[in-house]
Parts: structure tokens; sequence; C-alpha cells
């Protein structure tokens, strides 16, 4: 428990809001995505899904992941078999997607969410991955925070040398792949 307050305190201490932001593409995602304070139907839905899961998704949470997607404008979606079944659900509501629980049914992904122990403990998955994405493609990956070694691991994929931009948000690890943007790393408050 000491670990998760002192990781906390330390994002905290890091983090910053959209005016520490200098890349266009991550300031529009945070201003116009990550901090949209409009009330949307499908809010009402995603309360009801993530009250009655016992997963530890937060609501604030999974409202940014399914305003992610309309505002990325992603069709093609990988969950893999270990996430919580609450995701499809956040996901799909007021969203035209397609869903695949296995790298084996499409080429390409746009959107890509798991857990992180699902890849740290599975470096030819992480590989698969990797070989799954386009150029604006977004792999979510959730608790990045939660060990010493879930942080460890954030930080090599933050080194990846596919990996241009990652926005830590605590809960949740944000990878993008875009060649035309520099290498950078944000700490976002949400």
């Amino acid at each position: 428990m000491f670990f998760k307050i002192k990781s906390y305190l330390h994002y905290l201490w890091k983090s910053t809001n959209q005016h520490g932001v200098h890349s266009p593409f991550v300031y529009n995602l945070v201003t116009r995505c990550f901090y949209d304070k409009k009330l949307r139907q499908s809010y009402g839905l995603i309360a009801s899904i993530v009250e009655n899961d016992p997963s530890e998704i937060s609501l604030k949470n999974a409202k940014l992941l399914n305003r992610l997607l309309s505002y990325l404008n992603y069709s093609t979606i990988l969950i893999l078999n270990n996430s919580p079944d609450c995701i499809t659900k956040i996901l799909s509501i007021n969203n035209s997607i397609s869903v695949s629980y296995s790298t084996e049914d499409i080429v390409q992904f746009d959107f890509i969410y798991l857990d992180i122990d699902q890849l740290k403990n599975n470096p030819k998955l992480q590989q698969t991955l990797f070989s799954k994405v386009h150029n604006d493609s977004l792999l979510l990956i959730s608790s990045i925070h939660q060990s010493k070694g879930n942080q460890a691991f954030w930080r090599q994929l933050q080194h990846h040398s596919r990996t241009k931009v990652t926005i830590d948000t605590f809960h949740l690890g944000f990878i993008f792949f875009r060649k035309e943007q520099e290498k950078e790393h944000f700490v976002i408050r949400v």
C-alpha cells in the first residue's frame, strides 16, 4: 500500500495539464477529449456498468475510454481475453466498432486495450501487438503503477523503438506510434 501512495504522490508532482504540453496532437487530445466536460447520454449506462462490475476501472476512466474512440475515430478494436468484460461494453456504447479478442482476426488494429501484466509476462505478445498497429494506432495499457515491476516495464515500453508518444494518467498508459512526431513522454492529470 505504501508503494501505491508514494507512486501516486510522485505522479502528482510530475504531472501537468494541457498547459505543460507542447505537442499539438497531445494538446488537442487532452483539451478536446481528456478534459471534455460535455454530458453525454452514454454516461448513465456507463455508470451502471461500472457500478455492477467488480473490475477496478473508475467511472472517470470508463467515460474517458468511451470518449476516446469517437474522438480518435477508431473502429477496429482488440481487447485481449483476460481484460474485464465491462471494457467491451463501455467501448461499444454509442461507438460503431468491431471488437476482436484475438490477434489472429485482423491484420491491424486502431485500438488495443490490455492490462500491463498480460504484456509484461509475455514478450512474444508484445512483439505481436507491435506488429498489429499502424501509424495512428493506440495501445492503451492499464495498471501501469500497480507495482514496481509494472512501472519498470512501463518505462521499457516508453523507450521501445516503435513508441513515439506516451501519456501516463496514472491508471492508464497511452502509447502512440506516430512516425511524424518526435519521441515524447507526458504525465497528464486527468
